[in-house]
């Protein structure tokens, strides 16, 4: 999805992050609730509650190739450097790896493919199947502050975000106990999230290099997206008027349906 010129102020990327947030916490609650209904086994609180924040936060994770995203600015300087490290990076690998594709920078590059989406998560389960609950704990911690500051504005994310981690990590410590077999399923929802992001990245006019490093007509970072006719604007009103409502609709009645059945 294309930054407004604004975005750095919390314009653009304001709409952006709550589309990405909700998009991922609604996937992973829709899922809890297909599951439920098939297997008629009810999935833990644990699993519901601290997937979606996971997911909702990983959803905005791979825009960290972009020094002015939301999830570059989440933790001041740390994820500055980190983003600036991951977009001059990401440039570096593209114009190495595809000669069609040099001066065009690391943005919606390596971090929105498949292959990015399924290594955070494996990455995610590594670390949290050898920290078990701590390194649990932080994922969650993490992910929710980033969903936060990425669905709220500008003049309340700070202290709502760090009200976030303070709530899901004293939640998870107190009220919900660890799954008998730990914590290294996380990395679906971290994988997942990724994954999310850049489907709806797809829908916009943008589009992204899902499949690298697969070669299609010529080029390792051919962009690939929706149908054109189908395809709208970031903060357009197809975005605000009909995208997030549905989300908002898809939640509520997996919500509903993980309480009832």
């Amino acid at each position: 999805m294309v930054p407004s010129t604004s975005s750095a102020e919390g314009g653009g990327w304001a709409v952006m992050g709550r589309s990405h947030a909700l998009s991922g916490a609604v996937v992973w609650l829709s899922g809890c609730a297909v599951v439920t209904a098939a297997s008629g086994a009810s999935p833990s609180v644990g699993t519901v509650v601290v997937g979606a924040a996971v997911m909702a936060g990983a959803a905005l994770f791979p825009d960290i190739d972009h020094p002015g995203s939301t999830v570059a600015r989440s933790l001041g300087p740390v994820t500055g450097l980190l983003a600036m490290g991951a977009s001059t990076s990401a440039a570096a690998l593209r114009a190495a790896s595809c000669r069609c594709c040099t001066n065009k920078g690391g943005h919606r590059a390596l971090t929105h493919t498949l292959a990015f989406a399924l290594g955070m998560g494996a990455v995610v389960s590594l670390l949290c199947w050898l920290g078990g609950d701590i390194a649990a704990a932080i994922v969650a911690g993490l992910a929710a502050t980033l969903a936060v500051r990425g669905s709220l504005s500008r003049r309340t994310r700070g202290t709502f975000g760090a009200l976030a981690v303070g709530l899901v990590v004293a939640a998870m410590a107190a009220l919900l106990p660890g799954p008998v077999a730990g914590w290294w399923w996380l990395g679906l929802p971290q994988g997942l999230g990724c994954l999310v992001h850049s489907l709806g990245d797809a829908l916009t006019y943008s589009r992204v290099p899902l499949l690298w490093p697969l070669r299609l007509a010529g080029c390792r970072w051919r962009p690939m997206g929706m149908w054109k006719p189908l395809r709208f604007r970031t903060g357009s009103t197809v975005e605000l008027l009909i995208v997030v409502p549905a989300l908002f609709l898809l939640g509520g009645l997996s919500t509903w349906a993980l309480i009832t059945i």
